[in-house]
């Protein structure tokens, strides 16, 4: 019997899991800090790995989900702002040289889409559009049954699209991206200037994190309110931008927003509603909270993997 090790890294915390090929769910899943003292995140992948590897087993192949902007044809990290070192970062060659097996790498939110399509909100759909709402702002689209990727592996930036070049800086460093809006980040940023400005509100510090933002939101905080009101309908601009393009019968959001999604889905409706080009693109529509949950990279690295041995 065969086995296929994936891996969920991120800039905390890394994941693997062991699959059995003739089974569905993970045998074992295994949890590290991507760096330590300032250690080089591959070595702790390696560890990870190696502690994962089954005694009994041939692993058919390692797949690897990864933050940032991935090249899948040559297997490498163009860039993970959020890990010391990646950039131009070959990190599927030095797995294969290790460990002598076969290595598959590609971005996390695109993977976690792949999860969710298979085997999450998204099942009994071939059009999908994913979002992962978090510190940032990631996703993946699925058209016709086959995960969108582009020429080098970097499409689906949903993040990215520009809705006001003269709008908030956004992570990246350009101005008005719909993550610079509708992501914890975004909704921060949006408290901390208007607090800046002397916004009344009964937040009790100028920076105050999106957790506790959205906990004054549901105490009645105007200025926290206004936040995910503003969040919610940036990102009804954007998703209508993307019906219009994909025209999707599935929308999922996952990520640690999501958590506070009562707060951002009336505005987002409304927006939605009001920039959809016609009625048609929401017919119908299924819109969806992920329920794979951090294992959605594991199981959607797993499911490519084995479309790809």
């Amino acid at each position: 019997m065969d086995a296929i090790i994936t891996l969920d890294i991120g800039g905390t915390n890394t994941r693997c899991a062991l699959f059995h090929t003739e089974k569905d769910d993970p045998v074992s899943i295994e949890k590290v800090n991507t760096s330590v003292n300032n250690e080089p995140a591959i070595n702790r992948i390696i560890e990870v790995v190696e502690k994962s590897w089954p005694k009994d087993r041939k692993v058919v192949g390692i797949a690897a989900a990864a933050p940032g902007s991935i090249d899948v044809i040559k297997n490498e990290v163009i860039l993970a702002p959020n890990i010391a070192g990646w950039q131009d970062y070959p990190l599927g060659e030095i797995l294969e040289k290790h460990f002598d097996t076969k290595v598959l790498v590609n971005n996390d939110a695109r993977m976690a889409a792949v999860g969710e399509w298979k085997r999450g909100a998204g099942r009994g759909h071939n059009d999908i559009l994913y979002y992962t709402v978090s510190t940032g702002l990631g996703g993946g689209v699925i058209t016709g049954g086959h995960i969108l990727q582009g020429s080098r592996g970097i499409a689906t930036e949903v993040g990215h699209i520009v809705l006001d070049d003269n709008g908030p800086l956004c992570g990246c460093g350009k101005a008005g991206h719909f993550e610079s809006y509708s992501s914890g980040t975004g909704i921060q940023h949006h408290v901390e200037r208007k607090i800046k400005e002397g916004a009344a509100t009964i937040l009790k510090t100028a920076a105050p994190s999106s957790r506790k933002i959205a906990e004054a939101a549901k105490a009645g905080d105007e200025l926290a309110l206004e936040a995910f009101e503003i969040a919610g309908y940036y990102m009804g601009i954007a998703v209508s931008n993307y019906l219009h393009i994909f025209n999707p019968s599935c929308v999922i959001f996952g990520g640690g927003v999501t958590l506070s999604f009562d707060l951002i889905m009336p505005s987002f409706r409304a927006s939605l509603e009001k920039h959809v080009l016609n009625p048609l693109y929401l017919k119908d529509l299924k819109i969806a909270l992920a329920e794979l949950g951090d294992n959605a990279g594991l199981i959607g690295t797993y499911e490519y993997m084995k479309q790809n041995v």
